[in-house]
């Protein structure tokens, strides 16, 4: 077996580590959520469906990762709950 190099073995333990990061992000969501509404009624704009899809999109849009994870099971979550809604 060919012996790796330190760039590869760096490049795989970040890709397992942004995965782990990922993985405890998706659990942030309810946080995502409630920020979201937080910052709909301190801007004084009505709490709507769209428009908190809206302000999670753009939180979806960091380069944090457990944000990003979290925005994402967030949307996920509300898509759901539109769908049975419906």
């Amino acid at each position: 077996m060919a012996k790796k190099t330190p760039e590869q073995l760096a490049k795989e333990f970040e890709g397992r580590k942004a995965k782990g990061l990922a993985k405890g992000g998706a659990a942030y969501w309810p946080n995502v959520l409630a920020n979201a509404v937080l910052k709909q009624v301190a801007a004084g704009e009505p709490v709507t469906v769209a428009a908190l899809m809206a302000r999670v999109e753009a939180d979806a849009q960091t380069q944090d990762v457990m944000v990003k994870a979290g925005a994402e099971e967030a949307l996920a979550r509300l898509r759901q709950a539109i769908a049975k809604g419906a």
